[in-house]
């Protein structure tokens, strides 16, 4: 029953203890405790379930049927090639379009420079993505307004891991709230302590308040001194100088929340599952483009595996791509101990980068071109101008 989240106050561990409660101010002036959830002794005892509060617990999995697969050992691959070399007019044409993007940089360096040398290298991105599934249980409560209610008598409440749940699609985040079969139970509200209403904190039961224009007294005087009833409390109910209380329509009592007036909730177990892909990543990149700039573009897939648990890379042709290979699979390991392991999938993208070093006048610099998109990286262009606009980027 994914629909039940209905809850009310701080449902703590706590619940049925003076930690755990709220207080409020009694007509005496005192303060009394008021119960955010149902004392705990009051619930009914379910088999695997007894130590179980209203915070969530993380359950661990069982062990899983199937261990890491060990690394497998692959014929050696040969160096990835991304394509052909870049030419000099297609460097200077990417150059030309990327100085087109920016309103104050000038055409003419990238017109007149003098390409001296480009030097091609290829960046390597890693990319380890694991999904896994987390299950935690924690007791709850909706008002109850009558019905069957599935309790422990009904039969035997299922292990956190037996109740049947599957992911919408493999490797998308998704969060399910279920209710543990057989074990719930309806009880008196634990604030109204099964009336249904609770005494106005407004008015403090009395059904009135005092009237802020005459301040209680029941009369009014203009500026010439002439008295006369107050025009704001002298048709309430209870007499000059009162106003019916607005907030209980002058009852003297609200609705309670946690029972949404019907006097009992129902207390059961809540599952809440957890679908989570959990990415990590690593980038070799060998000139001084900044690595970040390699995720925004693409490249040739060298390497692309998924299983329900791949093996770390052994045998690629960059020996620091497999030992961030063999390091990532095994944080996640250790990181997500808790969590059942679904799918995992990595990938290996080589991107192609052009490192092109030019003269402009008396001006000696480079840059990059990079990806197959022949994005530009240009930290140093020579023909800038402030036109006004610096302050608004």
């Amino acid at each position: 029953m994914s629909g039940d989240i209905h809850q009310f106050g701080d449902h703590s561990g706590n619940a049925g203890t003076e930690q755990g409660r709220f207080t409020h101010t009694n007509f005496d002036g005192e303060d009394e405790p008021v119960p955010t959830a149902p004392p705990l002794d009051i619930l009914d005892s379910v088999p695997g379930y007894e130590s179980l509060g209203f915070d969530a617990v993380c359950v661990p999995p069982p062990p899983p049927e199937a261990t890491w697969s060990e690394p497998s050992g692959p014929p050696p691959r040969d160096p990835v090639h991304v394509g052909g070399e870049l030419s000099e007019q297609q460097a200077r044409a990417a150059l030309l379009c990327h100085v087109t993007d920016h309103c104050c940089y000038g055409r003419g360096a990238a017109r007149h420079m003098n390409i001296a040398k480009i030097n091609y290298s290829s960046a390597h991105h890693y990319e380890l993505q694991t999904f896994t599934e987390k299950r935690e249980t924690s007791w709850t409560f909706v008002p109850y307004s009558g019905g069957e209610v599935d309790s422990p008598s009904c039969g035997e409440a299922p292990e956190p891991w037996s109740v049947p749940a599957e992911p919408a699609q493999l490797f998308h985040d998704e969060v399910k709230v279920m209710e543990v079969p057989h074990t719930a139970s309806a009880k008196d509200c634990h604030r109204c302590k099964g009336q249904g209403s609770l005494s106005c904190a407004e008015c403090h039961g009395k059904g009135w308040t005092r009237c802020l224009s005459c301040h209680g007294n029941g009369w009014s005087a203009d500026s010439s001194g002439y008295r006369e009833r107050c025009y704001y409390c002298q048709a309430s109910a209870y007499g000059d100088g009162k106003q019916d209380c607005l907030k209980c329509n002058a009852k003297g009592r609200v609705a309670c929340p946690p029972c949404d007036s019907y006097g009992q909730v129902r207390c059961y177990i809540r599952l809440t599952i957890s679908w989570k892909v959990t990415t990590s990543e690593h980038i070799v990149e060998h000139s001084s483009l900044p690595e970040e700039l390699i995720r925004e573009v693409s490249g040739q897939v060298a390497v692309e595996e998924e299983a329900a648990a791949v093996a770390p890379l052994t045998h690629y042709p960059d020996a620091a791509i497999n030992l961030a290979s063999a390091q990532l699979i095994l944080e996640h390991q250790q990181k997500l101990c808790e969590q059942r392991v679904l799918a995992q999938r990595h990938q290996v993208r080589v991107v192609p980068v052009a490192e092109v070093n030019y003269t402009h006048k008396s001006h000696s610099g480079r840059f990059w071109v990079y990806g197959y998109e022949n994005k530009v990286h240009a930290p140093d262009y020579p023909d800038r101008h402030c036109w006004g606009c610096c302050s608004l980027l």
